[in-house]
């Protein structure tokens, strides 16, 4: 998937005002060019289950893409084919502590799909075009350019939906020094990068071993009335798992949902928090802004 790129890296020592308490917040990276992405994360007050009942997180508060400006616009799509909130929309919520990141995702979409894509040996297809959600994450905060399959600190995740048999993915990338630039054709012949020149495409299946170091994970998928739940628990190697104001460090996240009503074929749309444009899965400066509060 590609996005229109727009640099904007900034250190900066910024001074943060949030529920009357001052943090210090230094040299953090300015990830995305968009207002609205950075996402403030409390700190986890009581036990959350890793069930898909997002029950647990009814008290904290998350962030709707539900307008055409959160669309991908590339590979084919866009907004052009939807209907409206009902068709896809979706809230994210995050919270912490000392060892994990939280994630909480309630999607709604109006035809879920059992997965094709991740089935599929080759690389013409794959988890990037299932129902789903995709995370990135940049753990210690540099604005990583770029990542590749092996990285404990750069990511770009894919949870992958199914009721039987739900995916995970991570880095998709090996550098591989010669390899031409891989491109996706679009039906009218025109070519769009995927990657750089000089690396080549390998699906990474970690299902089995994101429960195990160094994540930690755990992960689960609930089939709901309008669409599905996905909630999210991990370690973060590399990340500063502190408030800002006790010395923690900004934390590059984003998160993309993909919809494939057909079950077969490429991806019908894409919403997307911060990136929306250029190869936001392979240049980490294209993410949001994660920053750890106390409550």
């Amino acid at each position: 998937m590609i996005r229109k790129h727009k640099k904007g890296v900034i250190a900066a020592l910024s001074v943060v005002l949030l529920g009357g308490v001052f943090a210090v917040v230094n040299s953090v990276h300015a990830f995305s060019s968009n207002s609205w992405a950075t996402y403030y994360a409390l700190k986890r007050a009581r036990a959350i289950s890793i069930d898909g009942d997002l029950s647990d997180w009814a008290d904290t508060k998350g962030f709707t893409m539900a307008q055409e400006k959160f669309f991908f616009v590339g590979q084919g799509m866009s907004s052009a084919k939807w209907k409206g909130p009902a068709d896809l929309s979706a809230t994210f919520k995050l919270q912490w502590d000392e060892q994990y990141l939280y994630i909480a995702v309630e999607v709604v979409d109006d035809r879920v799909t059992e997965p094709h894509g991740s089935l599929v040996q080759g690389l013409e297809t794959g988890s990037w075009d299932d129902d789903g959600v995709e995370i990135m994450l940049d753990n210690d905060g540099c604005g990583m350019p770029r990542y590749y399959i092996g990285d404990p600190k750069h990511h770009e995740f894919h949870f992958v939906y199914s009721a039987t048999h739900p995916f995970v993915f991570d880095n998709f990338w090996k550098p591989q020094p010669g390899a031409p630039q891989a491109t996706f054709t679009l039906p009218d012949g025109t070519l769009e990068p995927l990657a750089y020149p000089g690396e080549v495409m390998e699906k990474h299946e970690i299902t089995r071993e994101f429960s195990g170091p160094p994540y930690h994970g755990q992960f689960a998928f609930k089939k709901t009335a309008t669409g599905y739940n996905l909630e999210i628990r991990m370690s973060l190697p590399g990340a500063t798992m502190k408030a800002v104001n006790d010395a923690g460090q900004a934390i590059g996240f984003d998160i993309a949902i993909n919809d494939n009503d057909a079950g077969a074929g490429p991806l019908k749309q894409q919403l997307h928090w911060s990136g929306v444009n250029d190869k936001f899965w392979r240049n980490g400066q294209f993410f949001g802004t994660l920053i750890f509060l106390n409550r």
